[in-house]
């Protein structure tokens, strides 16, 4: 199912957005790469009425005045819930740099957030991380295990590429203290997920959202990389759309094991 573009005019400026699908609402908030019709982005729309907004600055569009920082980009996608969404709390899932975003919205925000899930969200590395590396090669094979799978007509790590500029000026840091002393104000019920390959988000990272929010699970997913929606769409878009219809249900068959961390394969 094709997403169609869309503008939407909010207090704080122009925002390009994507839509598909029908049923119950869900944000989808992009990585770093921007948005991208994945075959597990096009799943989802057949069972949610997916929104898509594009980062200021992403893909081609002008960065707003205010929104400099991923806690302001967390605000104008609270206000991109109400007037456009309609409907919060609102479902969301943010992957990658989105991920970062989402958790900022449910912590400073968390009226608009129903279920969260996490998609190797970034900036919740403790000590910093690695980064991405600037060579191509390099960056490809740090994301992915199995680049070939990128939709077609998209060249893996060039989306990240177009996209560096407005990264560079959204997140300042791979530990964002100030989100982590902010944890505990998440009300949402959250699902944390890696890719059991993961070379830029590190087990840590889950290990840390999944003792300071409230409500959290932590699962793998096996054979992924970081590019969990490109190494592994079919599981990925199974897992989000099952936790999304399930909820509480889903997070208590998946942590049957007792550990909190349960690998899927």
């Amino acid at each position: 199912m094709a997403y169609s573009q869309h503008t939407a005019d909010l207090p704080q400026g122009t925002v390009t957005y994507h839509k598909a699908g029908s049923g119950r609402p869900l944000l989808y908030l992009h990585s770093g790469g921007g948005f991208m019709e994945s075959k597990s982005v096009l799943t989802l729309a057949e069972h949610f009425t997916v929104f898509a907004p594009v980062a200021p600055g992403f893909q081609g569009t002008p960065m707003l005045d205010g929104i400099d920082s991923i806690k302001t980009l967390a605000d104008l996608w609270a206000t991109f819930i109400d007037e456009v969404i309609g409907a919060a709390p609102a479902d969301v899932l943010g992957y990658s740099f989105g991920g970062y975003a989402a958790t900022w919205l449910a912590a400073a925000h968390p009226d608009k957030v129903d279920q969260l899930l996490l998609q190797a969200p970034a900036g919740l590395a403790p000590g910093g991380g690695t980064g991405i590396p600037d060579d191509p090669k390099q960056r490809v094979a740090m994301l992915y295990k199995y680049p070939d799978r990128m939709p077609d007509g998209i060249q893996p790590g060039a989306n990240y590429a177009e996209n560096r500029d407005a990264i560079k000026q959204y997140i300042q840091t791979g530990y964002d203290e100030d989100l982590v002393a902010r944890l505990g104000d998440v009300t949402s019920l959250s699902l944390i997920v890696l890719g059991s390959d993961d070379q830029l988000v590190p087990q840590a990272t889950g290990q840390l959202l999944k003792e300071k929010l409230n409500k959290a699970h932590f699962i793998y997913v096996y054979d992924a990389g970081h590019g969990l929606e490109v190494d592994q769409p079919d599981r990925v878009a199974e897992l989000a759309r099952d936790y999304f219809t399930r909820g509480e249900a889903f997070l208590v068959n998946a942590g049957q094991n007792g550990t909190g961390v349960t690998t899927r394969a």
